[in-house]
């Protein structure tokens, strides 16, 4: 009889030790999935692309998809703050990159306000402008806590503080830091780009979603220099830009097919 009990004993604490493993892997799960949807919601095609393409044109689907990507964003750090899986160092990361949102929240709507009052796009620009130092270093932070595959680093150099980030705060301030820091995180991409290429298990769809997202980084990457010598010309801010608009829809396109 104290056989069978201690047997059944052992089976019931194995059952707890293995609800309490899961339930761990869920949590460590479910808080990656959620910094890889913050890296979505603020990048590339999304907040920050948005925001600086309303910061430029004014237009009102720039300010509502904004609007909608960075409450998005915000809903991924408020699921973050309940993850055990985060150190006290990680919660301080929530905090400054929601603080960064608030930011930019609070600037879609100064920028209506300074349009109205016929500012003109540089000081418009100057008056909504973010540090986002904090944030980029906090994201990092909050990324090194798992690998992530090439196709997710992709989506990364393009986004918040990288690729696209940087190609629109040259485009609007000039500053030759920058065009340095979009051309690397071009450079990167089309790097990754190349590995991916070489994997013999791609299929045509996969393979043409690699060629759509070459051809738009390839596009960002060569239009730098065009900036560069508008820039030197004196161009109006507002025509280089339609000079260097370029559809981003084949590359998100791309995206959604290798990162569904």
């Amino acid at each position: 009889m104290r056989y069978e009990t201690s047997r059944w004993a052992l089976c019931l604490l194995t059952l707890i030790l293995w609800l309490t493993t899961l339930g761990s892997v869920q949590a460590a799960s479910a808080a990656r999935e959620n910094v890889a949807n913050l890296v979505r919601s603020l990048g590339y095609g999304a907040g920050i692309h948005n925001f600086k393409n309303f910061v430029l044109r004014g237009r009102d689907d720039y300010y509502n998809a904004a609007k909608k990507d960075f409450d998005i964003a915000l809903d991924s750090l408020n699921q973050l703050k309940k993850s055990p899986e985060l150190t006290a160092e990680d919660q301080t990361a929530v905090v400054a990159i929601k603080a960064m949102i608030d930011e930019y929240n609070r600037g879609l709507d100064r920028v209506i306000s300074l349009r109205n009052k016929g500012w003109r796009l540089g000081d418009v620009d100057r008056s909504v402008k973010v540090d986002d130092t904090e944030a980029i270093a906090a994201l990092a932070q909050l990324r090194k806590k798992w690998k992530w595959s090439d196709l997710e680093q992709i989506e990364y150099h393009l986004g918040y503080g990288m690729g696209i980030h940087n190609f629109k705060n040259y485009l609007l301030r000039q500053e030759e830091r920058y065009h340095t820091l979009a051309l690397e995180n071009f450079l990167a991409v089309e790097s990754i780009l190349v590995n991916q290429y070489s994997n013999t298990r791609l299929d045509s769809a996969q393979r043409t979603a690699l060629d759509k997202i070459s051809r738009v980084s390839q596009s960002y990457r060569n239009y730098l220099a065009l900036i560069e010598r508008f820039h030197a010309q004196q161009h109006p801010v507002r025509k280089i830009d339609l000079a260097v608009k370029i559809n981003d829809r084949p590359a998100l396109e791309g995206l959604a097919v290798l990162l569904p």
